[in-house]
């Protein structure tokens, strides 16, 4: 591996079984024990969060490195009684189905689309089927019997099955069974890649349902004596997002992600289904192809939300990621031969330290002349306005916070007791002290930095990718302009002033980012920028600093179901981890539901924004966000209901 030890940053798709065993954190692994019980699953989280890397401890060649490698397989052993089976949307073929359309209807193709997934499943569960069988201890962990006699019997059971419609009548064994899914899987292909100019008739004339022919499989694997009833088969489907990306042209009704919808809504005893999704493409989008219906959480599926679990919430002491965090950092340490230690908290302690104080923040934004951290009105009298500049000089902190409290309360007879600093004073102070550093930085002219092991976690959001982004950025920072050897394998801690470039080259490149995604990602941008520049202004001209939460905006439910168009915008913001969002009930009297969105916190140090939420964030209407949304030139697209929340229409 490269010197940086996090300079590889998207490994869940790249990783041979063997490197997986020894990069991947269990970590969250107990936080999602439903993937491996009977049951439709449907996982979600934003880029990153962990999707991927869990849907993979049910392919065979994972499970069996674990084996191999003498090492405890992450998953409770009550629970191994599975074969895993899927097909990865971005990897195979299935998006391709955007390149092209052919001579038929939006219904034919999207029954296409569903014979192509049914395919692509099967034979990769036959595949399942051989390797988990050649590893005998494996084999009877699940319950799999392969025998030659068992292999004929299968193979007899399936061609004699109709769910095929005749397609696979006359094959002799499960050889030329494989060899004939193969077959009409590469058909697929010629077609998709404007090889053949049309579907071969064969396959137009041999459609499957989507979710039939794998269900019929474990059936006949059953019948056959394979695998027992007990026996769970879990067939992933990831990266579905993709799905919501691909259409051949403006006119298309095709959905196909309501095929896939179908399978889930079949409910089949015999297979379970685990979607791996990014929250944009799931929400709101529960069709299920060829009926009205749609998907019903519980009654059709139930639902791990991988933001919701990493995300920290208003009591510190129940957020896991940190220590999901620690755990991620010793693997990709010891992956990189730079340490044998486990302890990932002690080793983000060593790299990272304890970072700075706010009281040794402040005394480095002041410099030498620290007196510009106060700006006492020439209203106050002379003693007062003497003392808080003579307190500048060596709390520059606690100078900025005085000047805020004889705004807020008054003036007091001797500045220089500090009430603030009191111990019954402490939640006052604590809710201002990052606003407080910021405009001690803004007054001195000095950036604003963070930077020690608790900055970083807090900076990621609950992201494992953002955090191994940050690190591999600090890291980068340290081997160009730091004391950092590309050539040592001592670990020490990295300089505060390097660790603070890279947080600000790595806010920059997560805004930057926001562009790149899919969706109205230009219009997102835009609106960020937009209400990021908007509450920076607010908050650092704030000099009575009486609103230290209005780093955020709250609305009320009931105000967002009368907007739908600003209500989907801020979920597709917060979907795409743009914005965090959080429920909460207000403290006015009438007790209305609400939820509040602040920006990712990696996004705030790219606009000298404080990420803490401390105090209640800044409440707001719909038809307001609705103004900021036309600020940022985005126009309503719902239809003249929204035009009274988007009153710049005319």
């Amino acid at each position: 591996m490269a010197s940086n030890p996090f300079f590889e940053l998207y490994v869940g798709d790249r990783l041979s079984s063997e490197e997986y065993v020894t990069i991947f954190s269990p970590f969250l692994v107990d936080f999602a024990e439903a993937l491996f019980l009977p049951g439709n699953i449907v996982v979600t989280g934003v880029q990153g969060s962990g999707k991927s890397m869990l849907l993979s401890l049910l392919k065979p060649d994972i499970r069996l490195a674990y084996a191999e490698g003498s090492k405890d397989f992450p998953v409770a052993k009550r629970m191994h009684n599975f074969i895993g089976a899927g097909i990865n949307l971005a990897h195979s073929n299935a998006i391709d189905f955007g390149y092209r359309k052919f001579v038929g209807d939006d219904a034919e193709m999207s029954l296409l689309f569903g014979d192509f997934v049914n395919y692509s499943i099967t034979l990769d569960l036959l595949s399942s089927l051989r390797k988990l069988a050649k590893a005998e201890a494996t084999a009877a962990e699940i319950g799999i019997r392969f025998d030659h006699q068992y292999q004929r019997a299968l193979a007899k059971a399936i061609c004699r099955d109709d769910v095929w419609e005749g397609y696979l009548k006359g094959c002799a064994d499960l050889i030329d069974i494989e060899s004939k899914m193969r077959l009409r899987i590469n058909s697929y292909r010629s077609f998709l890649h404007m090889n053949d100019q049309d579907f071969k008739q064969e396959i137009r004339e041999t459609k499957t349902a989507i979710g039939d022919p794998i269900s019929a499989l474990v059936q006949c694997m059953i019948e056959s004596e394979i695998i027992g009833e007990r026996t769970n088969v879990f067939v992933h489907i990831d990266q579905y997002e993709e799905l919501a990306n691909i259409s051949y042209g403006p006119d298309s009704t095709i959905d196909y992600r309501a095929v896939i919808n179908r399978a889930l809504a079949k409910r089949d005893r015999f297979v379970s289904y685990r979607i791996g999704t990014r929250g944009h493409a799931w929400h709101s989008h529960a069709k299920i192809f060829g009926v009205q219906a749609k998907l019903e959480e519980e009654r059709d599926y139930k639902f791990i939300d991988l933001d919701e679990k990493l995300r920290r919430d208003e009591n510190a002491k129940n957020w896991i990621f940190p220590k999901f965090a620690a755990d991620v950092f010793a693997r990709r340490l010891r992956y990189a031969d730079l340490t044998k230690s486990h302890d990932g908290a002690a080793l983000l302690h060593v790299v990272f330290g304890d970072g700075l104080t706010p009281e040794q923040k402040g005394l480095r934004y002041g410099g030498k002349n620290r007196s510009r951290a106060v700006r006492p009105p020439e209203t106050w009298p002379p003693s007062v306005r003497t003392d808080l500049k003579q307190l500048a000089e060596n709390s520059p902190l606690s100078a900025r916070l005085g000047e805020a409290w004889i705004l807020q309360k008054g003036i007091i007879a001797n500045v220089l007791e500090e009430p603030w600093n009191e111990r019954s004073h402490q939640w006052w102070k604590k809710e201002r002290i990052d606003l407080a550093l910021l405009q001690i930085a803004g007054r001195c002219a000095q950036r604003p930095f963070w930077c020690g092991r608790s900055e970083v976690i807090d900076l990621s959001g609950g992201n494992i990718l953002i955090f191994m982004s940050i690190c591999q950025i600090i890291w980068d920072m340290w081997l160009q302009i730091g004391s950092g050897d590309a050539e040592t394998v001592e670990l020490k801690e990295i300089e505060p002033d390097v660790q603070a470039v890279g947080v600000l080259q790595a806010s920059q490149y997560w805004l930057k980012k926001i562009s790149q995604e899919t969706g109205r990602s230009s219009e997102r941008l835009r609106f960020v920028r937009g209400i990021a520049d908007k509450f920076s202004v607010a908050l650092l001209s704030n000099q009575r600093l009486s609103n230290p939460g209005h780093n955020g905006f709250s609305v009320a439910d009931e105000d967002l179901e009368r907007a739908p168009e600003v209500k989907d915008f801020l979920e597709e913001l917060t979907d795409y981890g743009n914005l965090l969002m959080l429920r909460h009930t207000t403290k006015e009297k009438d007790r209305r539901s609400r939820r509040k969105w602040y920006l990712n916190p990696i996004l705030c140090p790219q606009f000298k924004l404080p990420y803490k939420r401390l105090k209640e964030p800044r409440y707001v209407s719909a038809a307001e966000v609705a103004d900021w949304m036309m600020e940022a030139g985005i126009r309503p697209k719902a239809g003249p209901e929204q035009l009274s929340f988007f009153a710049k229409d005319g």
